[in-house]
């Protein structure tokens, strides 16, 4: 089995707009929402689910430069185990994230570094 890294994604502009024009307690609606259907998508999934992952919060750009706060698209990681990612990409289809309106998914595949 190979892995790959699945980096939930959703544009900035696009969660900025929800915020600015949908109501804190319909926000919470729709956050409760999707969190229950993504549980039940994990566990359906969970034979193939190295890593369920974690929420990816406010970004610092580290340059040669210096640091400095960041926006950025990534919602959150998982990492999987398939065959191949066309194998990764047929589970995906009915992950509750894609549904999100302009929301997409990244998915590499972690190569073998030999060590």
């Amino acid at each position: 089995m190979k892995k790959f890294v699945v980096m939930y994604r959703v544009p900035v502009a696009v969660m900025q707009e929800r915020r600015k024009n949908t109501p804190p307690e319909e926000m919470q609606r729709q956050g409760k929402e999707i969190g229950e259907k993504m549980m039940a998508w994990t566990e359906k999934n969970k034979n193939s689910i190295i890593d369920k992952g974690l929420p990816l919060g406010k970004n610092t750009r580290m340059t040669s430069a210096g640091a400095k706060p960041e926006t950025n698209d990534l919602n959150y990681y998982q990492v999987v185990a398939a065959a191949s990612g066309d194998d990764v990409v047929a589970m995906m289809k009915d992950n509750p994230h894609v549904q999100i309106p302009e929301a997409y998914l990244d998915i590499m595949e972690v190569p073998h570094m030999g060590l």
